[in-house]
């Protein structure tokens, strides 16, 4: 089984280097959500879709925040061998959050220094925040029929409970908490995320030989 990481909003494709690493031998990829920085999120959604709809292979989309929204909506799109979501501090209700909308404001403020110190650009970070404050995944969630992982860190107070309420939506979700983490499990809890990540997929391979079992 095949993962493909999709990293965080101001992150780029080396964010997932340490879960890459750890979770070695499994095979994986990182992709660049945005491929200029000017690229709005449809496009980029748009452009992966084409791009997974040629995998040939079996795969399981790791998303992370912003990551985890592209995971979660690429679920309806129609890719054959999509076959499991794991999605880290992921919101899936856009539309309706205060916080989200003070949290516009608050970047706007932010000189744009601060950005580029963290190796992020500020105009692209605040045109993709604008352009996803009316995203409502509800009904993506509701009718996803793939198993999914929702992962939050202990410590990331804005995510916990919309972590918890999708995956009970997700007709095939399960929630786990990785103590003292953050937002950016990526980075700070590497292998804890790794080990989470494994035991996913561990279970694809039980089913699969129970099939095997069943059918023999």
């Amino acid at each position: 089984m095949k993962l493909i990481f999709l990293h965080g909003l101001g992150q780029d494709a080396h964010s997932w280097q340490g879960v890459q690493d750890a979770l070695s031998p499994l095979q994986s990829e990182s992709f660049a959500i945005f491929s200029h920085p000017s690229e709005s999120y449809q496009e980029a959604k748009e452009r992966l879709t084409e791009y997974l709809q040629q995998e040939s292979e079996p795969f399981i989309l790791v998303g992370l925040s912003l990551g985890g929204v592209l995971a979660l909506d690429l679920s309806s799109r129609d890719l054959q061998q999509l076959k499991g979501l794991v999605l880290s501090g992921t919101q899936y209700k856009l539309n309706t959050n205060l916080l989200y909308r003070l949290q516009i404001l608050l970047f706007r403020l932010i000189p744009k220094h601060v950005f580029e110190k963290q190796g992020a650009n500020k105009q692209h970070m605040l045109q993709i925040f604008t352009e996803l404050k009316s995203l409502n995944l509800t009904d993506t969630a509701k009718t996803c029929p793939l198993p999914s992982l929702v992962i939050c860190g202990s410590k990331d107070g804005a995510n916990q409970a919309s972590s918890k309420k999708l995956a009970n939506l997700l007709p095939k979700g399960h929630y786990l908490e990785i103590a003292d983490g953050g937002h950016l499990l990526n980075t700070q809890k590497p292998h804890e995320l790794a080990e989470a990540i494994k035991e996913f997929v561990g279970e694809f391979k039980n089913e699969e030989a129970s099939l095997k079992n069943s059918s023999s």
